[in-house]
C-alpha cells in the first residue's frame, strides 16, 4: 500500500529516504510535515548526511553508514529520542535498512504513541520492582531485629509487651516457633496467610507449606550449620479454592551456639507475579532475575558508544549450569540464577549495569571512571570470588559454581556494540577453554587463538562425523612374565592431508566443547567394534577406554554403554572404564552411582594418571576401584629421580593395603622395569613393550 495513504490515514506517520549515494538520500515523503525541522531537503527532495538539524540523528547515521556497507540483510533502530522544535516535542525513533539486494533506506518514525506507552510500561515496572525491593527490604529489616530481640531474651516469655503488640499489627505474616518446632508467637498476618484458625496450629500449616513444596529434611539443619537465613519465593497451591506466591524468611536464631528460635516471615506477592511477566519483558527486564534483558542490554551499550563514553564490558557464564539443572532441578536451578543475580547486583552496586542476556549468562558494562585505579581484569577477579561462594536451594541441595569472564573495552577492542559483544566473548570462549574460573581480556592473540580453535573444531566434528578417526590399541603387561593382560583403546586422527593430529590437542578440544558427547559415543562404538574383532581371531583380551569428567556427569552414559554392549553381545567382563582424578572432585555423587552400575556389571574401573590429582583416600577406600594407573610423569625420570621413586613407593604400598592392582605408564627401558619389578608393581605398559597400533596389527602380530 501506499505510504503516503498509510500517512495521510494516520495509520503510520514517518519519513522514508533512499540512499542513492554514500553521502546522499533521497525523500520519498516529502509531505511529512515534521520532517524538515530535522533535515534540510533540495528541490530534488535530496538529504546530504552532513546537513542533518539533528545531534542524534548524526550519531545514528554513522552506525547506518556501517549496515549500508554490509552486504546482509539487517535493519538497525536507534531507539527513541526527543527534539523540541519551537515549542513543540517530537518522539523520533530511526531505523536503518539493508535488504540485502543493494537497497539501502532510512525511516524516521513519529511515535509519539509508543512512547508514552514504552513510559508507562516502565514506570509499571518501576513500581512492581520497587514494590518487590520494598517487600524483601522490610523481611530484612524485621529478621534483624527479631534476631537481636531473641538474642537479648532467649525465653520468648522476656520479650516486652511493645515488641509483642508491633509484631501482631505487622502486615507481614510472622511465626516465631522454639527450638522443638512449637508455636510460641504468630500474628493476624500470618494466620490469613497460612488459613489458620487458630495460632495453635501455624506450626503444623507450616509443615504443610514445606512438605507441599517438597523442601527436604536436610533444609533446616543445613541453615543451622551454616547459621544462615533463607529468602526466595515459594508458589503454594494449599486447595483448589487458595493458591499463593508468598515471599518467604526463614532465619534459624542461633544463642550460645545453640538453636533457640525459627522465624518465619511471609507476605502475598500473588499480586507482583500476575503482572510482572508481561510488564517486566515488555520494559526490557527478565522476569525470572529482575534484571535488565539482552535487549535492554544492547540498547544500554549502543547509547554509551553513542555518546563515546569509554567503559568496559564484562561476559559471565556460568560453567556446566546443565549439570546443576539435571541433577538439582529446575526449580532449584532458577533460584541459583536469582541468587546469582542477587550477588552480581550487589557487588556492581550504582557504579555498574547489569543484564541477563542467557540462560546462563551475564553481563555488566561498567564506565571507566568508576574503576578508582582497579584494573578491569582484577575487579573481574574480585566479583568472581563472591560469585563463587557457595549457594544453598531451598531443596537442601549446595553447589559451588565455576564462572568464567569475559571482558572487552570501548574504544579499545571495538567501536560499535556489535564488536564489542564479539570480542568479550572471544575472550569468554578462551577462558571457557582454558579452564575453571579463568578471566581474561580481549586481545589480538586471543582472536587467532579463537580463529585457529574454532577451525579445528569444525574439522574435528567432520572426522566425527564422516569416521575419520582411527581406533589404536596398545598393550598392558604382566612385568614378570610378558604376558599381555589387557589393551588400552586411543583414538588417533589423521588429516587429509595425511598430517596426524596429537591426542593431545583433540582430546582437550572435545572436553571443552560438546564434541566430547559425539566423539565418546564414537569411541563406545570403536570399542565394541574391537573387541568383537579381537574375539574372532580367539583373543579373550579386556579392552579399556578412557572417559572424561563431562561424559560422567552425562546422565545418558550409562545408557549408551548398555546398549552399545546389548546390541553387539559383548560379555562387560571385556571392557574395561579408565577415569581421571579430577573427575571425582567435580562430580561424586553422579561418579559413585555411575561406577556401582558399571562394576556390578561386570566392567572393571581404573583411575588414569594417578597422582597428577586431588584424589582423596576415602575416595580409593569407598569407590569401586580395581586399578590405579601411575602418570608417566613419574616413570620417565624414575632411575635418577629418588623423588619419583619414593612416590611411586608410596602409591605402590597404598594399593596393596587396599587391594587395588597397579598399572605404571610410560616404561620405555629395563631399568625402569626392573625398579617397578623390584617394588611389587605388577603390571606396566610403555613403548618397551609395545607403541599404539591399529587392532589388525595387534592381532597380526599376536597370531604370528
Amino acid at each position: 500500500m501506499d505510504i503516503h495513504l498509510l500517512n495521510a490515514l494516520g495509520i503510520t506517520d514517518c519519513a522514508i529516504f533512499k540512499r542513492c549515494q554514500s553521502s546522499q538520500l533521497t525523500c520519498l515523503t516529502p509531505d511529512v510535515s515534521w520532517m524538515r525541522h530535522i533535515v534540510t531537503l533540495t528541490e530534488e527532495n535530496a538529504f546530504d548526511i552532513s546537513s542533518s538539524h539533528s545531534i542524534f540523528l548524526d550519531d545514528f547515521l554513522v552506525d547506518a553508514d556501517t549496515i549500508w556497507q554490509g552486504e546482509s540483510v539487517f535493519t538497525l533502530s536507534s531507539g527513541f529520542w526527543t527534539e523540541d522544535i519551537d515549542g513543540e516535542t517530537l518522539r523520533l525513533e530511526a531505523l536503518a535498512i539493508n535488504n540485502g539486494a543493494g537497497k539501502h533506506y532510512l525511516v524516521v518514525k513519529n511515535v509519539a504513541e509508543q512512547f508514552d506507552e514504552k513510559q508507562k510500561t516502565l514506570q509499571a515496572a518501576r513500581e512492581l520492582l520497587l514494590s518487590h525491593h520494598e517487600i524483601v527490604g522490610r523481611h530484612e529489616y524485621i529478621r534483624q531485629r527479631l534476631d537481636s530481640e531473641l538474642h537479648k531474651n532467649a525465653e520468648y516469655e522476656a520479650l516486652v509487651p511493645p515488641i509483642k503488640q508491633t509484631i501482631h499489627h505487622l502486615d507481614t505474616g510472622v511465626v516465631i516457633l522454639n527450638q522443638h518446632g512449637e508455636t510460641v508467637l504468630d500474628n493476624r498476618s500470618a494466620r490469613q496467610l497460612l488459613q489458620c484458625n487458630t495460632q495453635h496450629n501455624t506450626a503444623l500449616r507450616l509443615t504443610h507449606l514445606m512438605d507441599d513444596v517438597k523442601v527436604p529434611d536436610s533444609f533446616l539443619p543445613t541453615l543451622v550449620e551454616k547459621r544462615s537465613a533463607w529468602q526466595g519465593e515459594l508458589y503454594w497451591k494449599y486447595s483448589d479454592d487458595y493458591q499463593v506466591w508468598l515471599q518467604v524468611t526463614i532465619h534459624p536464631v542461633i544463642h550460645n551456639q545453640t538453636l533457640t528460635h525459627w522465624v518465619y516471615l511471609l507476605t502475598d506477592i500473588s499480586h507482583i507475579h500476575s503482572k510482572e511477566e508481561s510488564v517486566l519483558s515488555a520494559s526490557g527486564m527478565d522476569s525470572l532475575t529482575k534484571i535488565a534483558n539482552r535487549n535492554y542490554f544492547n540498547s544500554y551499550v549502543r547509547k554509551l558508544v553513542r555518546e563515546d563514553v569509554s567503559f568496559t564490558q564484562f561476559l559471565f557464564d556460568i560453567r556446566e549450569f546443565k549439570k546443576i539443572n539435571e541433577k538439582l532441578g529446575y526449580h532449584s536451578g532458577d533460584e541459583i540464577l536469582r541468587a546469582f543475580a542477587g550477588r552480581l547486583q550487589s557487588a556492581v552496586g550504582n557504579s555498574g549495569f547489569i543484564a541477563r542476556i542467557g540462560s546462563n549468562e551475564f553481563a555488566v558494562v561498567k564506565r571507566d571512571d568508576t574503576f578508582k585505579g582497579i584494573p578491569p581484569r582484577d575487579y573481574a577477579n574480585q566479583i568472581k570470588s563472591i560469585l563463587v561462594k557457595t549457594y544453598t536451594a531451598l531443596q537442601g541441595a549446595e553447589s559451588n559454581l565455576g564462572v568464567n569472564i569475559g571482558i572487552a573495552n570501548f574504544p579499545e577492542h571495538g567501536d560499535n556494540a556489535e564488536t564489542l559483544m564479539q570480542h568479550a566473548d572471544v575472550a569468554l570462549q578462551i577462558a571457557k577453554y582454558q579452564g575453571k574460573n579463568v578471566v581474561l581480556v580481549y586481545s589480538a592473540e586471543l582472536h587467532k587463538q579463537h580463529q585457529d580453535m574454532s577451525e579445528m573444531e569444525q574439522q574435528f566434528r567432520e572426522a566425527i562425523e564422516k569416521n575419520h578417526l582411527s581406533l589404536h590399541v596398545q598393550p598392558i603387561v604382566d612385568l614378570k612374565t610378558g604376558d599381555i593382560v589387557k589393551c588400552e583403546a586411543l583414538a588417533r586422527w589423521k588429516k587429509a592431508d595425511g598430517s596426524f593430529v596429537s591426542p593431545e590437542v583433540f582430546i582437550p578440544l572435545a572436553e571443552r566443547t560438546d564434541l566430547i558427547f559425539p566423539f565418546g559415543e564414537w569411541l563406545i562404538a570403536e570399542a565394541c567394534s574391537a573387541i568383537e574383532k579381537l574375539k574372532a581371531a580367539s583373543l579373550d583380551i579386556r579392552l579399556a577406554i578412557n572417559i572424561s569428567g563431562r561424559q560422567v556427569a552425562d546422565l545418558a552414559l550409562l545408557k549408551q554403554i548398555q546398549t552399545a554392549l546389548k546390541n553387539r553381545y559383548i560379555d562387560p567382563n571385556n571392557l574395561s572404564i579408565e577415569l581421571t582424578e579430577s573427575v571425582f572432585i567435580d562430580s561424586l555423587d553422579t561418579v559413585s552411582i555411575l561406577l556401582n552400575e558399571l562394576r556390578s556389571m561386570g566392567i572393571t574401573i581404573s583411575i588414569d594418571d594417578f597422582g597428577t590429582g586431588f584424589c582423596s583416600l576415602v575416595y580409593l577406600k569407598k569407590l569401586p576401584i580395581d586399578e590405579l594407573k601411575i602418570d608417566r610423569s613419574f616413570v620417565s625420570e624414575l632411575e635418577n629421580n629418588t623423588d619419583d621413586q619414593a612416590i611411586i613407593q608410596a602409591i605402590l604400598g597404598l594399593a596393596d593395603n587396599l587391594n587395588i592392582n597397579i598399572i605404571a605408564e610410560g616404561i620405555e627401558n629395563a631399568a625402569q622395569q626392573n625398579f617397578l619389578l623390584a617394588h611389587n608393581c605388577a603390571f606396566g605398559q610403555g613403548y618397551l613393550f609395545e607403541r599404539p597400533q591399529s587392532v589388525e596389527s595387534f592381532i597380526d602380530k599376536i597370531n604370528k
